[in-house]
């Protein structure tokens, strides 16, 4: 029984040294300017993701790795003394992959797929989400004189990990940018 237990340590730190999991620092990659706009008619929660240091995303794709941005945004209307109630809930999911040799990095998000060069990368991914929106319902919902809350969660996970890596080493975090809340409060 003891042999197996250290068989088993073994090639759980075995696997942790070949198979580096990549983790961006704190603030690598961030979320901007959350707001909320009247689109035409509809709630609206804009925002903008900005690469604050390439360091870790471009060691990510380098190694080949296939990642999924996915923000999904809440809105409430606040209560003093009770539970904020909820009212909708919208998300926005891209696709970002990479072709190492090609040195290409693809995004794929509802407005179609583009390619960019890893050349300049940063300054293309910053413009290319920037000011992004997501539609949260009609405006009939927000009441004059209320008090509101946008909850937006984001993380970038990555999605290419064979289960043969990621189910003996379930406790370990594929994810590049960990999941992270931001909140806005307004009044209308």
């Amino acid at each position: 029984m003891q042999k197996n237990r250290i068989i088993i340590i073994f090639w759980c730190f075995f696997a942790l040294n070949i198979f580096p999991v990549p983790s961006a620092r704190a603030g690598a990659i961030s979320i901007t300017d959350l707001g909320v706009d009247n689109a035409a008619g509809a709630v609206s929660v804009g925002f903008s993701i900005v690469v604050n240091d390439m360091a870790p995303l471009m060691e990510a794709l380098q190694n080949g790795g296939d990642y999924e941005v996915f923000c999904t945004s809440k809105l409430y209307h606040r209560r003093a003394g009770f539970w904020d109630s909820f009212l909708s809930e919208a998300s926005y999911s891209c696709v970002l992959s990479s072709k190492p040799i090609a040195r290409e990095c693809q995004v794929q998000d509802g407005r179609g797929v583009h390619t960019f060069h890893f050349k300049g990368l940063q300054e293309q991914l910053n413009t290319y989400w920037s000011r992004l929106s997501i539609p949260m319902g009609s405006w009939d919902m927000i009441e004059r004189g209320a008090a509101y809350r946008v909850v937006l969660t984001f993380r970038i996970t990555r999605t290419n990990i064979p289960n043969w890596v990621s189910k003996p080493l379930f406790f370990v975090t594929w994810d590049l940018v960990p999941e992270v809340v931001y909140e806005f409060d307004f009044d209308f």
